[in-house]
């Protein structure tokens, strides 16, 4: 059964890999010259827990699990490794509520060993952080901005496992590359500009060259995915969008050139509407939002044509909220990029699923927040497909997903495309 992903970035590369190992014959399909060079270049590459939903911490941790054992994951492959940092990810809050005592009791249900920290505790483990809080979080244009607000943070979730994957481009191409060697194929430069369904089988028509024809068709599009679906002919009831994003990056005041070494964590700051992580070894630091509610959303109706030039005001609202947080900080010299995310806008978290035409199937959302997940994700959708193809229907019998290096199995009804809408942060942080 040959089985067709459009989108060679992380997420399609993933599960060409994953749909190999069962037996699949598989293509990929990128109109870019090279797989990883779309939105995932741009990706912070960020590996962490912390989510509202069970089963996506629980996804989270498998994840993390397989990043920190990228080598044996993938198998023997002649390109430069990626590799995942660990020097701890800290999230800042406003409160310690009973949604976050929640959270902290799923984490570790599943193992995760994270730590909630007080402010005075966070305080004396982290001396560089002002623990004042910033919430509700405003723009450098208030007028209050700047005065202080007389009050500190709930409190913060530490986990020291966690951390970052360096050149998420790299570990895209390391996909890439285990796939090929079990026998996937990729065919770049190749835009898609129809699909039709005939009979049991699909015809992919390009640009140019000859079409293709394909008895499953996966679309992981990324900021495409809705353009894939419209010529598709489906419609799914949760909508996905691509919306424009900036990060920026920051001289890090922290780095010490004897040790070389930054005492730096990645941080979502939650209170102040930032994240940040280590950059060039820990020399730099880069930023972007956790999407505050003072922050419009910029929703990009042509992911093709959009400004990819980073914005003074962009710039100035995330780097001087972080410098109230560090305040040893300097703003620099303007360095950053821009791109776009993949969103399901009712509630951030992606669609993973088959869909109501036979054979297509949907991996979507996924930005922002599914790097960390990518390689279970392309487990789960080529088990998905696996499953469908032989006639379950998951619709009325939810896929459960084993996660092997954890321990645990989750009901992955949570990403289905007839999901209510989840109990999210609406952001994000998901």
């Amino acid at each position: 059964m040959r089985v067709t992903i459009i989108g060679g970035g992380v997420i399609g590369c993933a599960i060409a890999l994953e749909a190999r190992r069962r037996g699949f014959e598989v293509t990929v399909i990128d109109k870019l010259g090279a797989v990883g060079h779309g939105t995932t270049s741009a990706s912070c590459g960020i590996v962490r827990r912390f989510y509202s939903q069970p089963g996506m911490i629980a996804m989270a941790h498998e994840g993390a699990k397989i990043w920190s054992d990228w080598a044996g994951y993938l198998g023997p492959i002649d390109d430069e490794l990626a590799v995942f940092e660990q020097p701890g990810v800290l999230f800042i809050l406003p409160e310690l509520d009973e949604a976050a005592s929640e959270t902290a009791a799923e984490m570790r249900k599943v193992g995760i060993e994270v730590e909630v920290l007080s402010p005075d505790e966070l305080a004396g483990r982290f001396p560089f952080l002002d623990v004042s809080s910033q919430h509700p979080t405003t723009s450098p244009e208030h007028p209050s901005f700047f005065e202080p607000t007389g009050r500190r943070i709930g409190g913060a979730f530490f986990e020291a496992d966690g951390g970052y994957v360096v050149y998420p481009g790299l570990a895209t191409q390391n996909l890439r590359s285990a796939a090929e060697r079990d026998g996937a194929a990729f065919l770049l430069k190749r835009e898609v500009v129809a699909i039709q369904k005939a009979g049991a089988r699909f015809r992919l028509q390009f640009k140019e060259g000859e079409p293709l024809e394909s008895d499953v068709v996966v679309n992981a599009g990324g900021p495409h995915s809705s353009i894939v679906n419209q010529m598709a002919g489906v419609t799914l009831p949760l909508q996905t969008r691509a919306l424009r994003r900036e990060v920026h990056q920051m001289p890090n005041p922290l780095f010490d050139e004897e040790t070389r070494r930054s005492p730096l964590p990645v941080i979502g700051d939650l209170d102040s509407g930032v994240y940040t992580r280590p950059e060039a070894r820990g020399r730099a630091l880069i930023v972007g939002t956790t999407d505050p509610e003072c922050d419009e959303f910029e929703w990009v109706g042509d992911p093709d044509d959009y400004d990819q030039t980073v914005s003074e005001p962009y710039r100035q609202r995330q780097c001087l909220r972080l410098m109230k947080r560090i305040p040893s900080l300097e703003l620099g010299p303007a360095r950053g990029v821009a791109s776009l995310y993949d969103v399901t806008v009712a509630d951030w978290y992606p669609i993973a699923d088959k869909t109501d035409l036979p054979g297509y199937y949907v991996c979507i959302g996924t930005s922002g927040s599914s790097f960390k997940t990518a390689p279970v994700l392309g487990r789960l959708m080529a088990e998905i497909i696996e499953s469908c193809q032989g006639g379950t229907d998951i619709d009325a019998e939810p896929f459960q997903l084993a996660l092997p290096r954890i321990g645990v199995s989750i009901d992955t009804r949570f990403l289905s495309r007839l999901r209510e809408e989840l109990t999210s942060t609406g952001t994000v942080i998901g």
